[in-house]
């Protein structure tokens, strides 16, 4: 686990290559011991990448950032993004069109597409709530140049080999699936470094049941009581599946059904138009809709 304080420098020297190159380096430049601006360089064999490149949500400007100051951009040889989520890919325009990186980017399809939307909203709210913008929304539509795709619908773990030696990153996952998305698949290989989302690694959660139905009983409560909910939905996703459990309880009660209204921001409906082109991935009831 990284300290508290920023990593020890990972600058390449000057000096002609030693067996250095032999071990495995691996130091979180962000999300070490904090949840937030996920990034994760790696070292070996004269191979370097670095996992996910995200902001601090508690921060905003140049503190940020990871601690890209204590690498040279100039010789990560690829970066692998997991998801479109702020904590795991908005310093990306940052890092692709301010810094010396000049290597190769993969993120999947629908993370790039949703990343576009989301990170342009997020530079026009920044506009109006921070002085020290980080990027401009043509750094935006540059950084998309610059990244390559795969195929496949919203986060991705990425297995790394080099020279027989394999890494497995996680980024951020869920093995049970839930109402709009099917749950990670898990492919029998093995690994020798795992590094993996631990947010939630030591805490037990209810039963996706009894959290729903807590859920849905404070809304049908208060709006009983002639009061109003407001549910701020903080990330894409999330927002889909609140969406989704309150569709199902509206038609099995018609009277809180007519209480409520939708207000359709970003978070429901951005990403509208990747889900129906990538249906296949979804879950079948959400999957039917758009078949």
């Amino acid at each position: 686990m990284a300290s508290t304080g920023p990593p020890q420098s990972l600058k390449r020297s000057d000096t002609s290559l030693t067996r250095e190159g032999d071990q495995l380096i691996i130091t979180p430049l962000g999300a070490g011991n904090e949840v937030g601006r996920s990034c994760v360089y790696m070292s070996y064999k004269g191979k370097t990448i670095l996992f996910d490149c995200g902001i601090h949500p508690a921060y905003s400007g140049m503190a940020a950032l990871p601690y890209f100051d204590e690498i040279d951009p100039s010789t990560i040889d690829v970066l692998l993004v997991t998801l479109f989520h702020f904590d795991h890919a908005a310093s990306l325009p940052y890092f692709l069109e301010k810094t010396t990186f000049k290597g190769r980017v993969f993120m999947t399809h629908a993370t790039k597409a949703i990343y576009k939307l989301l990170l342009s909203d997020y530079v026009k709210v920044s506009k109006v709530s921070v002085k020290d913008m980080l990027y401009d929304e043509q750094d935006i539509l540059r950084s998309m140049d610059k990244i390559e795709s795969g195929h496949v619908l919203g986060a991705a773990m990425f297995m790394v080999d080099i020279a027989g030696v394999r890494v497995l990153y996680t980024g951020d996952y869920s093995c049970e699936e839930d109402r709009h998305l099917r749950a990670a698949e898990i492919l029998q290989f093995s690994s020798d470094i795992c590094i993996i989302e631990s947010t939630y690694g030591v805490q037990l959660h209810q039963p996706r049941n009894v959290r729903e139905k807590r859920f849905t009983n404070v809304i049908h409560s208060t709006i009983s009581q002639g009061g109003c909910v407001l549910i701020p939905a903080f990330a894409l996703g999330h927002a889909q599946e609140l969406l989704l459990i309150l569709d199902e309880y509206w038609s099995n009660h018609p009277f809180v059904s007519s209480k409520i209204r939708v207000f359709s921001s970003l978070s429901s409906s951005a990403d509208s138009e990747v889900t129906q082109s990538l249906y296949t991935a979804l879950t079948e009831g959400v999957g039917a809709l758009f078949g």
